[in-house]
């Protein structure tokens, strides 16, 4: 029986992060990892959005044995709003991507393509061993240029608004990974925020992250000292006046 998306995805995620680590020799750069499946972002951009300082992807799984339409009429909608736009079309092929899986001969077949020529059936495509290990290279050496970040920004929204626009939100995580550290996240109130700088996305989260992490030692040393001083007291014993 042919494995479901989720359990696709959960196993890309895991090699995903798995080659980034093998990949890495120093630090670690943050990564923003969103699982859209199932939340109010679903439909207007896709199942799955990675994203960091060398690497954007926005990507659609789906099994091969799933006959809905849904997938079809979403892609026409985008291909009749890219129509006259070629540095799009050129965009999306870089970094909209469509995962097909099946089960054959007890063994995983995957078709990786772009998401507007999934239903061209002579499109040259790769396997999900191969774009996992190509997104893991890009992820941690390449680095994207604040005009093409911007161009990657521009048709993200043109994708969600040619499926209807952004309809509801959805909370976003940030991780980050050092030795001194370890793995760390910081919470996005808006997935939406990580289409803004990464630098920025760094600063202004786990920033705040740190500035809460000093409130909360400030409170527990005060509420240290407090106990402490109660102690002391209760040790000297009554006081007694003349």
């Amino acid at each position: 029986m042919d494995p479901y998306e989720n359990i696709v995805i959960g196993n890309f995620l895991y090699s995903f992060g798995l080659c980034i680590g093998q990949l890495s020799a120093g630090a670690v750069r943050p990564m923003c990892v969103n699982l859209l499946q199932q939340s109010p972002m679903d439909h207007a951009l896709g199942d799955l959005l990675v994203e960091n300082a060398g690497v954007t992807r926005l990507i659609e799984f789906k099994r091969e044995q799933n006959d809905s339409e849904k997938e079809e009429v979403k892609r026409l909608k985008l291909s009749r709003a890219l129509v006259e736009d070629l540095d799009m079309q050129t965009i999306s092929r870089q970094i909209h991507w469509y995962i097909e899986t099946s089960e054959k001969a007890a063994s995983l077949v995957s078709r990786v393509v772009p998401y507007l020529d999934f239903a061209d059936a002579k499109v040259v495509a790769t396997t999900i061993e191969r774009f996992t290990e190509s997104a893991g290279r890009d992820a941690v050496s390449k680095e994207i240029d604040a005009e093409t970040h911007a161009a990657y920004k521009r048709y993200l929204k043109l994708v969600a608004y040619s499926n209807g626009g952004l309809q509801g939100a959805s909370g976003g995580l940030i991780v980050s990974y050092c030795k001194e550290k370890g793995i760390r996240y910081a919470l996005l109130a808006d997935v939406r925020d990580l289409l803004i700088g990464h630098r920025l996305v760094r600063e202004a989260y786990f920033e705040r992250v740190r500035r809460h992490a000093m409130e909360l030692n400030r409170e527990r040393t005060m509420e240290y000292r407090g106990q402490s001083l109660t102690k002391e007291r209760t040790l000297d014993g009554p006081t007694f006046e003349l």
